[in-house]
C-alpha cells in the first residue's frame, strides 16, 4: 500500500504545478503505502509483513518496495497468488491404489497428485510438465465422472463403498481445483453432469447472501457460512453445485428397502473445511423428477456407520409441492429427494403395532387357558371333598 502525503501549503502554486505537469503529457500516480517525510518528498514504505498472519501460520512474508508476498515452505501452498495465505495440503489424499481406485480415474488423481506436488513446493522425481490449469483439470473430472455414470446407467447401481468412493473422490477433486480456476464463474454442462463454482479473491472476507442455480437444482447460503472462521480466510473463497443427472438409480445397498430418488443427486462444497455443524443453514431447491403429490424426504449420503446410506440427520423440508422441495441441511454433503423411507417407517410401525397386538392377544388366550384348568381343578377339588363326608356319613349310619 502506498500512499503519499502532499506537505505543500501553497495551494495555488501546486495547482499551477499540476496544470504544467498535465499540459506535458506527465502522468502522476499515487502509490499506497509510502508517507513523505517533511516537504522533502522523501517516501517510506510500510513494512506489510508487521501485521501478525499476514501469510497464514508457516509462511514466510517478504516485503517489497510498495507491496509484499509469501513464501510457503515445504507441505503448505498459497495455489500461485503471492500475497494470498499459506495452507497446509495434503497429496497422499490423490494417490491411487492397484483396484482401490474407481474406473477411469487413475490417470485423474495421479495429474491431480503431481499438480499438488508442485503446488506444495514437493521435489518430483523426473522431468516436469507444464501444470494443467484449474480450467482443464475441471473439464477432465467432468469428463470421467460422466463416464462413471454412464456405466452406472448399463450395469445398475454399484455397492454403498463404490458411491461412498466416488463422492469422495469428486470432493477433494474439487477442493484442489477451485482455487485454481482464473474466472469469478465457471461452469461446465454435460448430458450427464452440470457443475457451476465461484470464486471471489478480496482483500477482506465477503460477506453476504451466495445462490447457485442449474437445471435441476438452486443452492442459498451466505458467504459467512462459506468462509466459516474468518480468522482463517485464505486470500480467497468458493461454493460449488455439482449434478449429476444420471444418478437417479443410485441407492444404498445396505438398508434393503426399495428406495427411489425423486430429484437429482448433488453435492455442495465450500472453502470452509468445517462443515459438519454449520453456523447457518443452508436452502436448496430441488425441481422433482416427475409431479408427484407424495412428499418426499430430504436426505444426504452418510459413511460415518458404514460404506454408506441415505440418511435424513440434520436436513428437514420447508416447502413441498408436486414439483419443488426446499430442503434446509446444517452440514454439507451429497444431497438428494427419497420416497419411500415414511412409507417404509408407517409399515414397520404398523408391523410393530401389529405383533404387539398379537402378543397381547396370546397373553389374554394363555391366561384364560390358566384360568379355566385352575376352575376345573378347584371346582373338582371340592366335588370329591364332599362325596368323602358323604362316604363317611353313610358308613356310620
Amino acid at each position: 500500500m502506498l500512499c503519499c502525503f502532499q506537505m505543500k501549503h501553497n495551494t495555488l502554486l501546486l495547482l499551477k504545478l499540476l496544470e504544467f505537469m498535465y499540459f506535458l503529457g506527465i502522468a502522476v500516480y499515487v502509490f499506497l503505502g509510502l508517507l513523505t517525510s517533511g516537504a522533502t518528498q522523501q517516501c517510506l514504505d510500510i513494512d506489510e509483513c508487521n501485521t501478525d498472519g499476514v501469510c497464514g501460520k508457516r509462511g514466510i512474508c517478504q516485503n517489497l518496495i510498495g507491496s509484499y508476498w509469501c513464501e510457503c515452505p515445504a507441505g503448505f501452498t498459497n495455489f500461485g497468488k503471492n500475497q494470498n495465505k499459506c495452507v497446509e495440503l495434503n497429496c497422499d489424499q490423490y494417490e491411487t491404489q492397484p483396484g482401490q481406485t474407481l474406473p477411469g480415474f487413475d490417470s485423474f488423481l495421479s495429474l491431480l497428485r503431481n499438480n499438488c506436488l508442485v503446488l506444495n513446493n514437493s521435489t518430483l522425481s523426473g522431468p516436469t510438465r507444464p501444470l494443467p490449469t484449474g480450467d482443464v483439470l475441471l473439464t477432465l473430472l467432468v469428463n470421467t465422472t460422466d463416464v462413471l455414470q454412464l456405466d452406472l446407467q448399463s450395469n445398475g447401481h454399484r455397492s454403498s463403498s463404490e458411491v461412498t468412493k466416488l463422492l469422495k473422490t469428486i470432493e477433494i477433486s474439487i477442493r484442489l481445483i477451485a482455487p485454481l480456476l482464473t474466472e469469478n464463474v465457471t461452469r461446465i454442462e454435460t448430458n450427464h453432469t452440470d457443475v457451476e463454482i465461484l470464486v471471489r479473491r478480496d482483500k477482506t472476507p465477503p460477506k453476504g447472501p451466495v445462490s447457485l442455480t442449474n437445471e435441476n437444482t438452486q443452492l442459498d447460503t451466505t458467504w459467512e457460512t462459506v468462509i466459516g472462521d474468518y480468522q482463517n480466510y485464505q486470500g480467497f473463497a468458493f461454493v460449488v453445485l455439482l449434478s449429476y443427472k444420471n444418478l437417479d438409480s443410485l441407492k444404498d445397498t445396505t438398508s434393503r428397502q426399495n428406495l427411489q430418488l425423486m430429484s437429482s443427486a448433488l453435492t455442495v462444497s465450500v472453502s470452509n473445511s468445517n462443515t459438519t455443524n454449520l453456523p447457518q443453514l443452508i436452502n436448496l431447491t430441488f425441481n422433482h423428477l416427475q409431479s408427484s403429490d407424495v412428499d418426499p424426504t430430504c436426505v444426504y449420503w452418510s459413511d460415518e456407520n458404514g460404506p454408506g446410506v441415505w440418511s435424513e440427520l440434520g436436513c428437514t423440508s420447508v416447502m413441498s409441492n408436486s414439483n419443488q422441495t426446499v430442503c434446509s441441511c446444517s452440514h454439507l454433503s451429497t444431497f438428494a429427494l427419497l420416497k419411500g423411507i415414511h412409507q417404509k417407517k408407517g409399515t414397520g410401525q404398523l408391523s410393530l403395532v401389529m405383533w404387539g397386538g398379537v402378543f397381547v392377544a396370546l397373553t389374554c388366550v394363555v391366561l384364560s387357558l390358566i384360568t379355566t384348568l385352575w376352575c376345573r381343578f378347584v371346582s373338582r377339588k371340592r366335588r370329591g371333598g364332599n362325596r368323602l363326608k358323604q362316604d363317611v356319613q353313610l358308613h356310620r349310619k
